[in-house]
């Protein structure tokens, strides 16, 4: 369920929006309300709102600066503004601001969920985009760890040529210009209470690879297997076994 925040000062307003419209029926979380944006702010950050929909005149911080705020701290969010102003000046900052709608009062509960519900299918189809990218970006990694395993096999086969392996390797990310090399493969095991694998495999996993992205001489090939091949690179042996001995 998506999440709406008010901030209106007059009472009649924010009471009649709040408790006019069916909230829950319509698929939204009714979180809070405030009469101005000074109140509203700390709430807003507690509540972490999906749609903040605000009075642009308001006392202590107007809507703008909340507005201004909010962004700063929740730049996902999107803002409707409440005004009884037909001002050029007000709707330029708010565009400034990044705000999503502009709204002049007098408004009915109806036009303003109207406008609510359009916002919230912007969100709802910005997350799905959201959710196919970052699918997109799990399966290009998964492909492409494939590949290196597939060229590290290669290479330990002698079945593929300096030449093109350097020219794939480049492609994948991997760069094996060095003086020396050194191939490392190793499993990692937890003999503890099975209960406590999971979250400790993936603690383990997260501090071999955080290692590995700070140490430019190493290159990281996942075995399809619980397991890792590592080649370590350096101008000589010493610089190798050093960079061995950090691992």
């Amino acid at each position: 369920m998506l999440k709406v925040f008010l901030a209106e000062d007059e009472v009649i307003i924010r009471q009649g929006i709040k408790n006019t419209i069916s909230w829950e029926k319509e698929g939204l979380e009714f979180v809070g309300d405030a009469g101005d944006g000074e109140l509203a702010y700390p709430l807003i950050l507690k509540t972490q709102p999906d749609i903040l929909i605000t009075d642009i005149r308001m006392p202590f911080m107007d809507g703008l600066e909340l507005s201004r705020l909010v962004r700063q701290k929740l730049p996902s969010i999107k803002i409707l503004i409440l005004s009884g102003y037909n001002d050029f000046e007000y709707a330029r900052q708010a565009i400034e601001i990044g705000v999503t709608d502009y709204l002049l009062k007098p408004i009915s509960s109806s036009q303003l969920l109207e406008a609510v519900k359009k916002v919230a299918g912007i969100i709802l189809e910005e997350q799905e985009q959201k959710k196919l990218l970052e699918q997109y970006q799990s399966d290009m990694e998964e492909s492409l760890n494939l590949e290196r395993v597939k060229l590290f096999g290669e290479l330990v086969d002698r079945t593929v040529t300096i030449a093109e392996a350097v020219e794939r390797g480049e492609n994948l990310g991997l760069d094996f210009s060095a003086a020396c090399y050194m191939v490392v493969v190793f499993s990692t095991f937890y003999t503890g209470d099975n209960h406590a694998y999971a979250e400790k495999r993936v603690r383990t996993d997260e501090e071999i690879r955080n290692f590995i992205n700070r140490e430019l001489g190493i290159l990281l090939f996942e075995r399809p297997v619980d397991g890792w091949f590592l080649v370590l690179k350096g101008e000589d042996q010493k610089e190798i076994e050093d960079l061995l001995e950090r691992f």
